[in-house]
C-alpha cells in the first residue's frame, strides 16, 4: 500500500512541450520543466543549433552563469524556509559564432 501510494503521488516524466517549459509558478519557479528535462535533453538535439533556435524552442533564458557564451534555464528549486537549499539548472554553451558546443545540468545543494 505504502508503494502504491508512493508511486502515484509522484510526477510522471512528460514529454518536452515548449508552452509548459515556459509556464512560470507561484514562487519565480518553472513546475513543469523537471518533469520534461530528460525527454529534452534526449529527444532533442541541442548541441549545434544557433542562439536563435534555442531561444526559439525554450524562450528566454534566466541567466548567463558562467561567461559570455552560455545561458541557463532554472529546472527545479527547492525552498527551505526563505532560502534556496537545491536547485538544478539546464546551462548551455555556445561558441563564438552562437552555436551550441555542449550543456549541462548543474545541480547545487546547500
Amino acid at each position: 500500500m505504502l508503494l502504491l501510494s508512493t508511486l502515484c503521488s509522484c510526477q510522471p516524466q512528460q514529454p518536452f512541450d515548449k508552452n509548459k517549459w515556459g509556464e512560470e509558478g507561484d514562487l519565480m519557479d518553472f513546475p513543469n520543466r523537471k518533469y520534461m528535462i530528460d525527454d529534452l535533453v534526449t529527444h532533442y538535439t541541442l548541441k549545434g543549433k544557433t542562439y536563435k533556435e534555442i531561444i526559439s524552442l525554450l524562450g528566454e533564458s534566466n541567466y548567463s552563469p558562467d561567461s559570455t557564451y552560455s545561458i541557463a534555464y532554472r529546472v527545479d528549486i527547492d525552498w527551505g524556509a526563505e532560502d534556496p537549499v537545491y536547485s538544478k539548472d539546464l546551462v548551455i554553451y555556445f561558441s563564438r559564432d552562437s552555436l551550441v558546443q555542449f550543456y549541462r545540468l548543474k545541480e547545487w545543494k546547500k
